[in-house]
């Protein structure tokens, strides 16, 4: 992991799951972005499938339909490719949290051990940065960047916006503080710079 991340190397992630509550709902998208030096090198995506039905509240949010998810791979297939695109980087996300309370429950279920790569998350950076916004979700943060949003919640397109938003963000801080390291933004989501 090198010190500056906007010459550096990390992962988005964006999940997308059958409800909120961890322990009671599947991952049904997932999806990982790959950025070195500011430049989305390598994206992974895959449709999961949950082993059950999917909520109609889902599939309106999502456009993610039970029949899309017939003959999709099961976690316990997608789990070890995803986990060998991520590596032991730096993983971003908005409301990064969430996504990695999924991903870990499936690390713990399959490999018995924790999810514990470092991480950072766009919803916090965001606050930090940005005070005086109505909403935080990823589209109205992308949107008050200039950048071009649509309103469907899939993983892959989630990954890629919240890529485009965090290097943004490193962007800021670099002309702001003159570095943008993993301590310093972990310190700014604290509350601490």
């Amino acid at each position: 992991m090198r010190d500056d991340l906007l010459d550096g190397t990390f992962v988005v992630v964006d999940v997308e799951t059958t409800g909120f509550d961890v322990e009671r709902s599947e991952i049904i998208d997932i999806a990982a972005v790959r950025v070195e030096g500011g430049v989305i090198t390598d994206k992974f995506s895959s449709l999961v499938y949950p082993g059950d039905f999917i909520p109609e509240r889902i599939r309106r949010l999502t456009g993610i339909t039970n029949a899309m998810l017939i003959g999709q791979p099961r976690m316990s297939e997608v789990l070890p490719r995803f986990l060998e695109f991520v590596k032991d980087d730096v993983v971003v996300g908005h409301f990064v949290e969430q996504d990695v309370r999924f991903i870990d429950k499936y690390t713990k279920l399959y490999y018995n051990k924790r999810f514990k790569n470092p991480t950072l998350c766009t919803l916090k950076l965001s606050r930090r940065l940005f005070p005086g916004l109505e909403r935080y979700t990823l589209q109205s943060v992308a949107r008050e960047l200039g950048l071009s949003t649509d309103r469907a919640h899939r993983a892959l397109k989630d990954a890629l916006l919240t890529a485009e938003v965090f290097i943004r963000i490193l962007n800021e801080l670099w002309h702001a503080l003159g570095r943008c390291d993993y301590t310093t933004l972990k310190r700014l989501e604290k509350g601490r710079l």
